[in-house]
């Protein structure tokens, strides 16, 4: 160790600068204590800014953009009895505490993993960035009411340019909106359609899907335009994913009927208005299609399996993984929150269902430790285990 210890600050430097994500740099801060002070304390703010922005009306509430990022955990041992090592690896989402601090939370719910069955130390762990994910948060961390989705826009977005930094959101259960700094009020996109479901980016470009299934771009100059046909599929919900370099869409149907936009207007000047419709049960899935646009044909494909492949619907992004780069990954399933499940619970609270599309059935995941192994902390439904604190990185 002493030998890198002893590199040149100004090699340490370049080689930090040349670092992509916070976690890496959190990782090259741990080796040692020259490495530590070579490289200041990384900070999301350094990807995008941390600013206070106006919530779409008729919401009276400030809010703070967060941004989260979901990696592959991975920890190398190394087997002395060969020259090769093995490697364990979890599904987990890296954010930053009001302290400035990185935290391990939960992938699906955002909650903090507050117990490990084993301390982490980041020369034994490998954090591999799958995806970035954004969401607005109140001042006391609480989630913004009414807000589906944010992405920055453009992609380029960052605190270097302020000027240029905005935000595309679907608010009021299909609204389509954007915030530029600086700006006092939201821009509507669409003032004919409010029945949007989800943003992507896909191929460095912004997507969006309405309730039909009819897929739009939206291009530099704020226009939307349609990308593909219309699904047509009778499910309540969709979301974008991708996978393998394809466009997917997952079409949830539900036990009943969804707020629309109409249930938010008008009730942000009665709290009690307000508290009401928190209160209002969400409809919960029954069953799960899923389809894959086919661009040469410009027509949709219903998939019946997805082989290895896992879909994961979060709560701030949905992507796609492959089983083989986890222990004990089953493929051809889809991990996702129903409901109001994860309102004020963490992953072992019957929060997280799992679909398989061989059998279509739909679980708990935490009746089904089979689906279980691919999050951290391992074993996180074994009570036998010795709970640790969990950490702040």
């Amino acid at each position: 160790m002493s030998q890198w210890a002893d590199l040149p600050k100004e090699l340490l430097d370049m080689i930090s600068k040349c670092l992509d994500s916070r976690v890496d740099l959190v990782c090259f801060r741990a080796v040692c204590t020259s490495w530590r002070y070579s490289a200041s304390s990384p900070s999301f703010d350094q990807e995008i800014p941390r600013l206070i922005l106006k919530l779409p009306s008729p919401i009276h509430a400030d809010a703070i953009l967060m941004q989260t990022a979901v990696c592959r955990m991975e920890l190398i041992s190394k087997d002395p009895n060969s020259f090769s090592s093995f490697s364990k690896s979890w599904l987990v989402k890296v954010g930053e505490s009001k302290y400035g601090k990185l935290q391990l939370l939960n992938p699906l719910t955002n909650y903090k993993i507050k117990y490990s069955p084993i301390s982490v130390n980041f020369l034994d762990f490998k954090f591999v960035q799958l995806n970035k994910a954004f969401l607005l948060q109140q001042s006391r961390r609480f989630l913004v009411f009414g807000i589906i989705k944010v992405v920055p826009f453009p992609i380029s977005a960052s605190r270097s340019n302020m000027d240029g930094f905005g935000i595309l959101a679907i608010y009021h259960e299909g609204k389509l909106g954007y915030w530029k700094y600086g700006d006092k009020e939201w821009t509507l996109l669409d003032y004919k359609n409010f029945q949007y479901d989800d943003i992507i980016v896909y191929r460095e470009q912004f997507y969006v899907i309405d309730r039909w299934g009819t897929v739009y771009w939206i291009d530099s100059s704020l226009k939307v335009i349609q990308y593909s046909p219309p699904l047509y599929g009778c499910g309540g919900q969709k979301n974008l994913v991708e996978s393998r370099g394809d466009l997917y869409v997952v079409d949830r149907y539900l036990d009943g009927e969804r707020r629309t936009w109409k249930d938010y207007e008008n009730v942000m000047d009665s709290l009690h208005r307000v508290r009401k419709l928190r209160k209002q049960s969400r409809p919960r899935a029954v069953d799960l299609r899923v389809y894959k646009l086919d661009e040469e044909l410009a027509t949709w494909v219903d998939v019946k399996s997805l082989d290895e492949q896992i879909f994961v619907l979060d709560t701030d992004c949905s992507f796609s993984i492959s089983c083989r780069e986890f222990n004990g990954g089953k493929g051809n399933c889809i991990y996702f929150v129903d409901g109001d499940d994860h309102a004020g619970r963490g992953l072992s609270a019957s929060s997280i269902h799992v679909f398989q599309l061989e059998d279509r059935s739909i679980g708990k995941l935490d009746v089904m430790p089979e689906f279980s192994d691919i999050f951290w902390p391992p074993n996180m439904f074994d009570s036998s285990i010795q709970n640790n604190p969990g950490p702040d990185l």
